[in-house]
């Protein structure tokens, strides 16, 4: 039970303790006075280490998010690419499939352009991974034979993939050992996408692989 004390005509309980003028001057200061230097350098500096980690964060999360989408972007316009490409593949006319190499640049595991070759109806197919471009191209040839794979003539091959993507890897086997007639082809692809905003050594990429065999009933 509070000590009642009679003051200034009313009565106050014991434990709100009046201050004195001394002690209420003191305290004013004190309030006046405000944050101190050193007060005021921990704060900034507690600040600035809560927003570098909050950016550093945020930056990771918005380059996780573009890396994702460009290499989603890439294996969609890949796969249709693939697609097509094996399409024509299972019309091709099995005994002309032929795949080489051309232009090695100082290693045979490593050409400069690799082909896939093969008759279409009446017309001469001819794949090729341009590693220059970093592209995959194509040629149509209605003239009775297949376009030169190591022409460097820009209206000689033209390209079928986006100009979004870049090729990094391309092979193209043909399997001929258990039929002529039926050979297995197998195409072989890394891309990734072409993002500015991602450095090329941190662009990822994605391994595409199809095996398919011409379909000799459709001949033509």
């Amino acid at each position: 039970m509070y000590k009642i004390l009679k003051q200034n005509g009313g009565f106050t309980p014991a434990s709100e303790r009046v201050l004195s003028k001394q002690e209420r001057k003191a305290f004013d200061a004190r309030l006046v006075r405000g944050f101190t230097m050193i007060e005021l350098l921990v704060a900034i500096s507690v600040f600035t280490v809560i927003i570098t980690i909050t950016s550093g964060i945020f930056i990771s999360s918005l380059r996780s998010n573009r890396t994702s989408v460009a290499l989603i972007a890439a294996n969609s316009d890949a796969q249709l690419t693939l697609d097509q490409m094996a399409r024509m593949v299972r019309k091709g006319v099995g005994s002309t499939f032929l795949a080489d190499s051309a232009v090695g640049k100082g290693s045979l595991d490593e050409p400069g352009l690799k082909c896939l070759k093969f008759k279409y109806g009446n017309d001469y197919i001819t794949y090729r991974w341009n590693k220059a471009k970093l592209s995959l191209e194509w040629n149509v040839g209605t003239n009775g034979a297949w376009a030169d794979c190591s022409d460097s003539s820009e209206d000689v091959f033209s390209g079928i993939i986006s100009e979004n993507l870049r090729v990094d890897f391309a092979n193209f086997r043909v399997d001929k050992s258990t039929s002529t007639d039926y050979p297995k082809v197998t195409i072989l692809l890394r891309v990734g996408a072409k993002n500015t905003q991602i450095s090329s050594d941190k662009m990822p990429f994605t391994n595409l692989q199809i095996t398919i065999s011409p379909r000799n009933d459709i001949r033509y």
